[in-house]
């Protein structure tokens, strides 16, 4: 007799379920066939949840097709599903919510922090609404959760003070929107580089020869950083020189400015609309200092437009016969006493 029901409840489980995988391909194909900006990633997200809800409702329907299943262990299993699908759907959600905002993020202009953090609290506030979604559903009075949720937070937060003050000086970071990822930093202990992402425990920054250096956020939220990318990704380029005090100063900076000037309008990333200028500082040991100052659309272009006017301006030099001096010593003997 259980072989036969067991037999029966099986046939309704295989009956219900086809018509379902049935629909579920079908589904796909269109949401295949739709534009896949969007719901590429619903297909994406929605693959594996999909088969167990069709799993879940086909036990369900088994269980409400055949009563002496249902009379045993109805309540209980019907619970049990209603409970698997709140989770699955809640997890559903909050994929699908968090990728969707990354995809919007993404192509847009829009500014907002591309941060893991932002899509880490996204899902945690959506899985706690689930939460509290199933423990209403179970019959569990949900001022009980908040009320453990509150306790236990406070015991947690005097164990993990460390951890916490990292979480909370990467929200601080973000929302303050000094340092966001992709701008160029550079740290007071000398670190340089560009924010890769921002975590709810550390910041990391990729150097410029690829290594990744990770910090803290409570120590990020307390140092000194120059950041290259604000107010503007827009920076000055300052070389400094020196000529011979023998040197006619105007012919200096007259070809000075010519090389800097071909140097803004050809050099990749240089600002072609920058107008150079130079600036004599001050009277050196060997000769007449002063400072080139040129202007790229980004930091990350400044080493190639120094390496171009180097090289032009000790070539424009040479050929119009002016010096740049290097460091010498003058020494006298006296012959006194000889």
């Amino acid at each position: 007799m259980v072989g036969k029901e067991l037999l029966l409840s099986l046939a309704i489980f295989i009956i219900s379920l086809i018509p379902l995988l049935i629909l579920r391909k079908f589904l796909l194909e269109l949401l295949k066939k739709l534009p896949q900006e969007h719901f590429g990633i619903v297909l994406q997200i929605a693959r594996f949840p999909s088969l167990l809800w069709i799993v879940l409702t086909s036990l369900y329907l088994t269980l409400k097709l055949y009563p002496p299943f249902a009379i045993s262990q109805g309540a209980f299993l019907e619970k049990a599903f209603i409970s698997l699908i709140i989770l699955s759907l809640t997890l559903f959600f909050a994929n699908l919510v968090s990728e969707l905002l990354r995809f919007y993020i993404s192509k847009t202009s829009l500014k907002f922090p591309r941060t893991g953090i932002i899509f880490w609290l996204t899902k945690f506030l959506i899985i706690i609404l689930g939460v509290i979604t199933l423990l209403s559903f179970l019959g569990i009075p949900v001022i009980h959760f908040v009320t453990t949720l509150g306790i236990g937070g406070l015991a947690i937060s005097l164990a993990l003070q460390g951890t916490l003050s990292n979480f909370f000086s990467g929200l601080n970071i973000i929302a303050s929107r000094q340092i966001e990822v992709g701008d160029l930093i550079k740290l007071e202990n000398g670190e340089e580089g560009y924010v890769q992402d921002i975590t709810w425990m550390n910041t990391v920054i990729r150097k410029r020869d690829g290594n990744a250096v990770i910090i803290p956020n409570s120590r990020l939220v307390n140092s000194v950083v120059i950041n290259y990318h604000k107010p503007t990704s827009e920076s000055n380029v300052i070389v400094p020189l020196s000529v011979s005090y023998s040197d006619d100063l105007e012919k200096v900076e007259e070809l000075t400015l010519k090389v800097a000037k071909e140097v803004q309008e050809s050099v990749d990333g240089a600002d072609p609309n920058f107008e150079p200028f130079i600036r004599y500082t001050s009277f050196g040991d060997s000769g007449i200092n002063f400072h080139v100052v040129l202007r790229v659309l980004d930091p990350e272009f400044q080493f190639i437009v120094r390496h171009h006017f180097i090289k032009r301006i000790k070539k424009a030099y040479k050929e119009e016969g002016i010096e740049i001096p290097y460091p010498t010593r003058k020494i006298y003997i006296s012959d006194e006493g000889t």
